[in-house]
């Protein structure tokens, strides 16, 4: 779509200027500029000036927003903004992406299709220039509002025999090149040579705009949600998952080895993202996988065969059966910890939480049961320890912590010491999350990191670790501390008032949840649990909604009563209390923080173990032989957490979409490879 800047000399009109039948002498305009949006009933007048005006007429196509600049109510620049053209080389080389990111996200650049300066603006210094700034700084606003897409560019074209764009450089545009003088007359594939090339700008609208045009995932330039980058992960090279599963140990000799062990996991973990839930449906996902995607996996190449051949059933059987699955593990986990590094927060929210793999078996007949700590805000899993049989999940929550905050490999034993595996890589830090912490020190920048976990984890030996690491914590207060719970309980919690309630209607249910917090801690709590800062009373009222006119009534009450709303429709009313403590400020964590956060700690539940259970089918897994099922359970955690960061929510039909792919490819985009 043609746009062009039409600058008029004043001189050859009069000077006056036309507005809504109002002649209005110059020296009466100010030199304060108010830009806004034309309404409806004006787009007639609107119209007329630019037909008057400006030599390509008032053409505008697509999702169309026109502006006026004004000056004392006197129209001076007029702007029209219209969907981005279709194709053009210039501007395309310039940003990078190939047809099908074009195709999608094409939507998120503006064109600036006409941009008219009215004689009145003569008497205006850089009223052009100013006008245009004000237009495209309102623009991403407007059009969010208007049509429901965030922009990150806008693009514009000039004609270099009239204008030499200055207006368009003042205002940050680049200059992309010369078009080659075609014009797009039919449909996406008819185009008409004019012979009038044009010069093509382009500018961003949000930092990394023209960057997360071409990048593989959505950025938060493109979302507008606050979150880590999957683009900034660094997953090449030695920092990638093929080089951190190339620091577990081979067990297999050397002689007669055709695949590398990291091609073969890596294999496995793209079959395991693509719908392959156990050893036999990895080895046919391997078959059917061409030659480019073994090659990326980093299956080596066959000189006497001339291609690239996948490893067999009876390979990846052996591999997964033999392979040092704690090391593996470990290193899985050490790459999502880089991975959630690469986008970095304010602040990190981590629940731990146990699980226990129902299908699979120890030698001894035993269920394993293994503690995972999931960072809620990226949807990664950060690490993963086995919990011995003999023991529970307290004697490995501060080694767990330990390893994950100190970057380390490998998980930390009971008395702080790490611990080795056999494969000469146990206290081996991360190289991605060892250069993290290097940045951190230098800048001298620290994130706030939010531990959470349920009742078990209420010990002041935790507390004590966690106040050492320097990590918040809330953790909740129940019968298993009995001395605490009753210090917390008789606070005089009716005379604190309710500072933050939510209500929602979901699963044919109304649930309200209220929070009350006090700064003032009872000595008890405060020399058990050092560093509390914080005690909270969370209230969860929900009662069942049935049919659509109670849950209007309900939606309508609000979080204002609870009780009432339940009782006009004759429906019983639960109520649930939580007591809380926290090590966060009230100028760290407000009211609404500490409930939102308290709710969130169940994500590990829905958006971990739940995936594990039920999407990836690990409660109907039968692995005994050796540990596989730690190798699986670990493959778990790196698909959901993958797919989390892909922004997928329906984590079933995702991996029927790769699983549909029949290639692979898409999945290793995934995994950066």
């Amino acid at each position: 779509m043609l746009a062009e800047l039409w600058l008029l000399p004043w001189l050859d009109f009069p000077r006056f200027a036309w507005y809504d039948g109002l002649v209005t002498d110059e020296r009466d305009v100010p030199g304060e500029l108010r830009v806004r949006l034309v309404r409806e009933d004006e787009v007639a007048w609107y119209n007329a000036l630019m037909a008057e005006h400006h030599s390509l007429g008032v053409a505008a196509s697509g999702r169309v927003l026109r502006y006026v600049a004004e000056a004392g109510g006197v129209p001076l620049v007029l702007g029209t903004f219209g969907s981005a053209a279709w194709r053009v080389p210039v501007r395309d080389d310039l940003i990078g992406w190939d047809g099908q990111q074009r195709a999608a996200r094409l939507e998120r650049v503006c064109a600036n299709q006409r941009l008219c300066v009215l004689p009145a603006a003569s008497g205006v210094p850089h009223a052009a220039s100013r006008a245009l700034a004000g237009m495209l700084r309102r623009l991403p606003a407007d059009h969010l509002q208007a049509f429901g897409v965030r922009l990150v560019a806008v693009e514009s074209f000039t004609d270099p025999a009239t204008h030499a764009g200055t207006v368009y450089k003042a205002c940050g545009f680049t200059a992309a090149g010369a078009t080659a003088g075609y014009g797009r007359s039919r449909g996406r594939d008819h185009y008409v040579h004019h012979g009038r090339p044009k010069t093509c700008w382009l500018r961003e609208l949000a930092p990394g705009g023209l960057a997360a045009l071409k990048a593989g995932f959505d950025s938060p330039a493109l979302t507008g949600r606050r979150g880590p980058d999957f683009n900034a992960l660094d997953v090449g090279g030695e920092r990638g998952l093929l080089g951190y599963l190339g620091k577990v140990a081979d067990h297999r000799k050397p002689k007669g080895v055709r695949h590398g062990l990291a091609a073969i996991l890596t294999v496995v973990a793209v079959a395991r993202l693509s719908g392959a839930d156990s050893v036999y449906a990895a080895a046919q996902f391997a078959a059917t996988m061409p030659q480019e995607a073994l090659r990326r996996c980093g299956i080596r190449y066959n000189k006497r065969l001339g291609r690239h051949v996948p490893p067999s059933f009876k390979t990846i059987k052996r591999a997964v059966t033999a392979v040092d699955a704690k090391a593996a593990d470990e290193q899985l986990c050490a790459w999502l910890r880089a991975e959630a590094a690469a986008g970095r927060l304010d602040w990190r929210h981590i629940a731990v939480d146990g699980k226990t793999m129902r299908g699979a078996a120890r030698p001894d007949g035993t269920r394993p049961h293994l503690l995972s700590a999931y960072d809620v805000s990226a949807g990664t899993v950060l690490g993963q320890a086995e919990v011995d049989g003999k023991t529970n999940e307290i004697t490995c929550f501060v080694p767990l912590l330990q390893a994950i905050l100190d970057g380390r490999g490998a998980v930390r034993g009971s008395d702080g010491s790490d611990e080795d595996d056999g494969s000469g890589h146990g206290s081996a830090q991360a190289p991605a999350a060892a250069a993290e912490e290097e940045e951190e020190e230098e800048s001298g920048d620290q994130e706030l990191v939010i531990v959470t976990a349920d009742a078990m984890h209420t010990q002041a030996g935790h507390v004590e670790a966690m106040n050492a690491l320097g990590v918040a914590w809330i953790l909740t207060l129940k019968d298993n501390q009995p001395g605490l719970y009753a210090a917390a309980d008789a606070w005089n919690w009716e005379d604190e008032p309710v500072l933050h309630a939510t209500s929602e209607i979901s699963r044919s249910r109304h649930e309200v949840r209220t929070i009350r917090v006090t700064s003032q801690i009872p000595d008890l709590i405060r020399e058990r649990l050092p560093g509390t800062q914080q005690l909270a009373l969370i209230e969860r009222y929900r009662h069942p909604v049935r049919g659509r006119e109670a849950a209007d009534a309900c939606r309508a009450a609000g979080d204002e009563a609870p009780i009432a709303c339940a009782q006009s429709y004759g429906t019983k009313l639960s109520c649930e209390t939580v007591l809380a403590v926290t090590a966060l400020t009230p100028a760290q964590a407000g009211s609404a923080f500490l409930l939102e956060r308290n709710r969130d700690h169940w994500a590990i539940e829905n958006g971990l173990h739940h995936r594990r259970d039920v999407t990836l089918g690990e409660d109907a897994s039968r692995l005994r032989a050796g540990r596989s099922w730690q190798l699986f359970a670990a493959l778990g955690n790196l698909t959901v957490s993958v797919l989390n960061r892909a922004g997928h929510r329906n984590h079933a039909a995702a991996r029927r979409d790769y699983a549909w792919d029949r290639t692979g490819l898409r999945a290793l985009e995934l995994l950066g490879l």
